[in-house]
């Protein structure tokens, strides 16, 4: 019996997977995951050309149309709850930052830390951006040489050389040469004379202080490097209807479809908090799983509001609650048993103060009286609505993982699964 072969996943493009995007030619030269467009089942290629053709050839109108913009509260409140577009990451950073706008901070004794230095490196390792840690790295860099050069000139002088302009600008040329050119300068190597104990000392010091701020440099790209790497993604909107409390879910990168990429042991938790500051438990209707492979597997989590325990049923003791703050956490291990830990906060809009609701935006909201819009659909013949017969039968839409839309009056909160829905409002969304 011969050897089996290792068959490969769908890749540069087939199927929508690893494609090649215009827009994105960066990402799509280093193999990363852009946009793939409309999904074309090979199967209508015939239909899908000749639909090509009649719409190249169909007069486009250049007339612009004219919007009335409304400059009243209720543009104010549309504008607070309108869907999204396009994915922002940017809005989850801006969740995380909302408590310093609502709680001041004051006291003169207690520093409550465990060191300076700790604090400071943990600044370095989790805080401080890419560009301001390279941007350090050069000013420290030019600092040093710049001092290196004004102690050698000073030696020079103490030694009794002479201390122009030129021998300032040989010494700090000096200073951004190697070890060797250093070593040529100590030992007196041609075309340079040797240098003094004094200069050799500065030198040494030089040689040890720029030997520092490497090991530094080199063990905070190791830190950093070494920090998991975000495996997932929650929806950045949060929807609440009669049905549930809703959040969406993917993993990402994992379009290779390899183990290395699956999360495994998934545990899922969910609280809120009121405006009034009490925290609230909000079970989940299924909150572990065994294993989630990749992006086109949506995870809908979902807290009942039917419930008398839910903070949102009238039930509730006390009352429903106005619960401001959501919070949703991830527990997780990847393939090779590292823990793999997420997190989002979503802030209901209605509740938050306008100014500080404003000044936020864009960040991740509670939607109320909302659902999010549906993403898988049937591949079908684009005239005839035929269902295609050979796989891939199903099209997951990533646009519309962001995507919610407000309820119709009698319209449910939420549908299991259905990509053949008749509703052409749903159907292909």
């Amino acid at each position: 019996m011969g050897r089996s072969r290792k068959h490969e996943p769908p890749r540069g493009g087939l199927n929508g997977y690893l494609a090649w995007n215009k827009s994105h030619l960066f990402r799509s030269f280093l193999g990363l995951p852009v946009p793939p467009k409309e999904f074309r089942h090979p199967e209508f290629s015939e239909a899908f050309a000749k639909l090509d053709a009649e719409n190249n050839n169909a007069p486009r109108s250049g007339s612009a149309v004219k919007v009335h913009v409304d400059s009243s509260d209720a543009k104010e409140k549309t504008e607070a709850l309108e869907g999204r577009e396009v994915f922002d990451p940017v809005v989850y950073h801006n969740s995380d930052v909302y408590t310093p706008h609502i709680c001041a901070l004051e006291g003169d004794r207690s520093i409550y830390s465990f060191g300076t230095l700790e604090d400071w490196w943990f600044m370095l390792v989790n805080d401080a951006s890419w560009p301001t840690l390279i941007g350090g790295e050069i000013v420290l860099e030019g600092i040093v040489i710049f001092t290196c050069g004004c102690l050698l000139t000073i030696a020079q002088m103490l030694e009794g050389d002479s201390g122009s302009n030129a021998t300032f600008k040989d010494n700090l040329l000096l200073s951004l040469t190697t070890v060797r050119l250093s070593t040529d300068k100590i030992f007196g190597w041609q075309p340079t004379t040797a240098s003094s104990p004094l200069e050799v000392c500065v030198l040494a010091l030089y040689g040890w202080t720029h030997w520092l701020l490497l090991s530094v440099a080199s063990a905070l790209i190791v830190a950093r490097a070494l920090r998991p790497a975000r495996s997932g993604l929650f929806s950045p909107d949060m929807v609440v209807n009669d049905d549930s409390v809703q959040v969406r879910f993917m993993v990402l990168r994992n379009q290779i479809q390899n183990g290395m990429g699956f999360l495994y042991n998934m545990e899922f938790t969910m609280q809120g908090m009121t405006v009034n500051g009490q925290t609230v438990d909000m079970p989940l209707i299924r909150s572990k799983y065994a294993l989630w492979r990749n992006s086109n597997n949506i995870i809908t989590l979902r807290h009942s509001v039917k419930d008398a325990s839910s903070p949102f049923n009238d039930g509730f003791p006390g009352g429903r609650q106005k619960v401001r703050d959501i919070f949703v956490t991830l527990s997780a291990m990847d393939m090779d048993g590292n823990s793999v830990l997420m997190s989002a906060i979503y802030l209901d809009p209605l509740l938050m103060d306008p100014v500080v609701e404003k000044k936020l935006r864009p960040f991740s909201r509670i939607l109320h009286n909302h659902k999010f819009v549906d993403m898988y659909r049937i591949a079908r013949h684009p005239e005839s609505s035929q269902m295609a017969s050979a796989d891939p039968k199903f099209v997951c839409n990533l646009d519309n993982f962001i995507k919610t839309a407000p309820l119709k009056d009698g319209e449910p909160g939420f549908i299991m699964s259905s990509p053949d829905n008749p509703d052409k409002d749903n159907k292909g969304s």
